[in-house]
């Protein structure tokens, strides 16, 4: 699971889920604030490389030194 979210099909996942909860939140009106703050999370981790789950098992943040 963990190399999957590291890999480039696993990023552009995560930034188009990103982009579909920001979208998403700008139409639930005040309770989508919470789905755009993860959007732009999920947007921005997946855009810089940075795979947190990885990082909380114990291995790199980084997303090329998972791929490793």
């Amino acid at each position: 699971m963990i190399s999957f979210l590291a890999s480039t099909t696993g990023r552009w996942i995560r930034i188009i889920v990103g982009l579909v909860l920001l979208v998403g939140g700008f139409c639930w009106g005040p309770f989508g604030l919470i789905a755009c703050v993860l959007g732009v999370l999920l947007i921005s981790f997946g855009a810089s490389d940075t795979c947190l789950i990885a990082g909380w098992l114990g291995r790199g943040y980084n997303g090329s030194d998972v791929r490793r």
